[in-house]
């Protein structure tokens, strides 16, 4: 009797333990995301300090635990994880557009309440109104000393319901960050700056502020590739995608038999905005166009936040070739780290599916440009069209 009791007890403890080493979690994700992040370029040059490391996840850890909607931000957390290092190609996502993430959020209903909070706070620079295009408006309140909470005010998304949390802030020793949510409700975990009433490089801007942003750079038609003459010796050219995929490539090629025929000498802008990048078997092909006619060229670049990764790069490598005269804002900063030949996600974490795209490439030269951007000459302002505002400066 007393070895059948000894045998059962080992048997449930055995599958105890079997039962907490196969728990999914989001801390089990997260352990999947540590171990395999640590030999990436960017992790293996920029963290020295295993004990700074495991004290981060540690706090992270207790913030999962402690949060009662981890269902709905887990992927927050490990994005968290991920930006310890400077390397915005690096990520993780949710491709899941299928997921109701609804039931996570709960409603306020005294919303006049927070709104009259949100106004009434003069002391604190962050509390307003602040609206994101047409989409959104919200109320941005203090929910403790150090956090922050934007609640729904106006939207024409049908996913959302008023009273629901839009995103949250938090203040830390290097700034602000927070967990936004998407249009379907999907987290992402995201640094933030307050500039001039926007909290940058998101779109949030303040409702007393608006008039700073009467110009929307960032709203271009979807034709990549474009040839217009401006006046008699100005030429436009955007130059949208650098991808290599045959199509855009194709296209890029005809752009350039257009550049032969019609560009020859005077002032040539190329905007860059919103270019996310792609390879050099796209961009070398008028980068080697402009090397070949600078002696006749005069070369300015429009150049935005949405610059990033093969445009940051074609924009430092046709800088070192020629002069060239930058303006917008700064570039992305997606430019020191790559994939190589590594194009699609091969990793998923355990629990949750996600897809983890690690980096594999670095260009040592770009690591000062990480994450801040590539600065322009001339910034430009959000009250007036952009490629006007470079067409004054051709006239002075």
């Amino acid at each position: 009797m007393k070895l059948l009791f000894t045998l059962i007890t080992s048997f449930i403890v055995i599958q105890n333990s079997l039962s907490q080493g196969n728990e999914c979690n989001c801390s089990k994700d997260l352990d999947f995301v540590v171990a395999e992040s640590k030999n990436t370029p960017s992790f293996k040059s920029q963290i020295n300090d295993d004990a700074y490391l495991n004290d981060f996840v540690k706090k992270l850890k207790t913030s999962i635990e402690n949060d009662p909607n981890i269902e709905l931000n887990c992927l927050a957390y490990l994005q968290q994880y991920l930006k310890i290092v400077k390397d915005n190609h690096i990520y993780i996502s949710n491709s899941n557009t299928e997921m109701d993430y609804s039931s996570f959020f709960t409603i306020e209903s005294n919303l006049e309440s927070y709104i009259e909070n949100a106004q009434s706070d003069t002391t604190d620079e962050l509390t307003g109104i602040y609206s994101f295009l047409d989409l959104y408006k919200v109320a941005v309140v203090k929910d403790s000393d150090e956090t922050y909470k934007a609640l729904l005010l106006e939207t024409t998304n049908d996913k959302w319901t008023v009273g629901q949390t839009k995103f949250t802030l938090t203040k830390t020793s290097t700034g602000l960050e927070g967990i936004f949510y998407d249009g379907i409700q999907r987290p992402a975990f995201i640094k933030v700056e307050y500039k001039n009433g926007r909290l940058y490089p998101e779109r949030w801007i303040k409702e007393e502020k608006k008039e700073l942003y009467a110009f929307d750079p960032y709203n271009l038609d979807d034709e990549k590739f474009q040839y217009k003459k401006l006046e008699d010796n100005v030429h436009y050219v955007r130059l949208g995608s650098f991808s290599g995929m045959t199509s855009n490539h194709n296209k890029a090629k005809d752009l350039v038999e257009t550049l032969e025929k019609e560009v020859s000498s005077g002032t040539v802008i190329i905007d860059l905005r919103n270019n996310g990048g792609g390879g050099p078997r796209t961009s070398d092909l008028f980068k080697k166009f402009l090397k070949k006619n600078k002696k006749d060229l005069n070369v300015l670049v429009i150049q935005n936040n949405y610059c990033g990764s093969d445009c940051e790069q074609f924009l430092m490598k046709l800088k070192e070739q020629q002069t060239v005269k930058t303006f917008g804002e700064n570039t992305r900063g997606a430019i020191a780290y790559g994939f190589g030949n590594y194009s699609s996600p091969s990793l998923k974490t355990p629990c949750n599916n996600f897809s983890l795209g690690l980096t594999t490439a670095k260009y040592e030269e770009y690591l000062p440009y990480e994450v801040v951007g590539i600065s322009p000459d001339v910034y430009l302002n959000f009250q007036e069209d952009w490629i006007e505002q470079v067409m004054k400066f051709i006239e002075m």
